[in-house]
């Protein structure tokens, strides 16, 4: 229970100004309104809710629950995702965090589904005590890459032509409007869209490159015939000069762990499952197909 003097309550367009500065002192960055209507007003998902807690001396932290679409099988499943939680300096040792939490845990129980959040090893730890099971970690590795250079296109329409992965595992629901927003600019990360020139089924890849002199390939998705992929991989890293490939493999993801890969990372998945007689448990990895779009720190 947060302190008796602190008010928990959904936030308004006036708290915009407040929500944004306290986002701005829990992570040492600025945020702006800019920023702001592209995350949690323009997501073709719909708004997000954001939850404050505040006393007499202003906002002491927030949260926000995004609509996030998940299917399983063909089917979709209802689901709510924690993001962008901070609490201010004078929130230390007051229960807030898990104050707000606990506000959106109480709303969401009324319309059963999951609730998930990506988490810090602190709020991992905060998360569980509000009830959450914790994933064992979704680890991300190095590999190395071959070059074999072949014709490619690049842009947005390359998203049109994204495909689920096979199986009966969650995954999330993206389409080209939410694939859109999720790799639009104001993320302040420069990914391209880009397939094979020369294919005749649909597959592509949402990529960026990091480094200088040795330089990643880092895949935050990819779809389509792994044949397909692998020869779009290869050409990617000839454009780029890549030497490596970083990406989401193993259990929880699409992809299996490279005998040659070296772990460089890893992601912490909170899972709430308010579902009632739900076909598969959320609360195991193994049950999860997630990629770099869904794992990356910008959501």
């Amino acid at each position: 229970m947060p302190s008796p003097d602190v008010d928990v309550r959904l936030a308004g367009e006036a708290d915009t100004d407040a929500v944004l500065a306290a986002l701005g002192d829990g992570y040492g960055r600025p945020f702006d309104r800019e920023w702001f209507r592209w995350k949690h007003l323009d997501n073709p998902w719909g708004p997000s809710r954001c939850w404050v807690a505040a006393d007499d001396g202003g906002l002491l932290g927030v949260v926000f629950a995004m609509p996030w679409r998940l299917m399983a099988a063909g089917d979709s499943v209802g689901c709510r995702r924690l993001v962008d939680g901070a609490t201010t300096v004078r929130a230390q040792r007051r229960g807030v965090f898990r104050a707000v939490v606990k506000a959106e845990l109480d709303t969401a129980s009324g319309s059963p589904g999951l609730v998930i959040a990506t988490a810090t090893p602190d709020a991992r730890d905060a998360h569980v005590k509000n009830g959450a099971v914790a994933l064992d970690p979704i680890r991300s590795y190095h590999r190395p890459v071959r070059w074999a250079p072949a014709r490619l296109v690049h842009g947005p329409k390359v998203l049109d032509t994204w495909t689920a992965p096979p199986g009966d595992r969650l995954t999330s629901s993206w389409d080209a409007p939410s694939l859109r927003w999720r790799t639009d600019a104001r993320s302040a990360v420069e990914y391209e869209a880009s397939a094979l020139a020369h294919a005749t089924r649909p597959h592509g890849a949402v990529h960026r490159t990091v480094g200088g002199a040795v330089r990643t390939l880092v895949l935050a998705s990819t779809w389509g015939d792994p044949a397909d992929v692998g020869r779009l991989v290869r050409a990617l890293a000839w454009r780029t000069r890549a030497v490596a490939v970083l990406a989401p493999a193993g259990p929880g993801t699409p992809r299996p762990q490279s005998r040659l890969g070296v772990s460089r990372g890893q992601s912490l998945l909170c899972v709430w499952d308010q579902r009632r007689g739900a076909s598969g448990d959320a609360s195991h990895r193994e049950r999860w197909s997630l990629d770099g779009l869904d794992l990356e720190g910008v959501i």
